[in-house]
């Protein structure tokens, strides 16, 4: 797996996790997307805005400002114990998650 790291516009550094072949994970979910040139922050770290089929909207659910890694850990909770109403994407059960979470290094 290779890492990207962003330097965003307050000075954070944010690391986003590559498959081998280039598609960058769900920081929150570790769910693959389909667009090879998606990420979820811009090369200065300002937020895309997209919703991951998780539910989770990069640039709102973040507040848009570093350090963002403590609301993806609070959003994954919540996702993982299914409290988050999801509208996007297939239902998933506990174990799918957890094997899915593997893609971005989270056991």
């Amino acid at each position: 797996m290779k890492k990207e790291i962003l330097n965003t516009w307050n000075g954070e550094k944010v690391e986003l996790k590559i498959s081998s072949d280039g598609f960058c994970y769900c920081s929150v979910c570790g769910e693959k997307p389909q667009n090879k040139e998606w990420r979820p922050y811009d090369e200065t770290g300002l937020p895309s805005y997209d919703i991951c089929t998780c539910g989770f909207e990069y640039g709102f659910d973040d507040s848009g400002e570093p350090p963002y890694e403590k609301s993806w850990k609070n959003y994954r909770k919540k996702w993982l114990n299914d409290e988050i109403d999801q509208y996007f994407g297939k239902r998933m059960t506990k174990s799918e998650k957890l094997i899915q979470l593997k893609n971005i290094e989270i056991e």
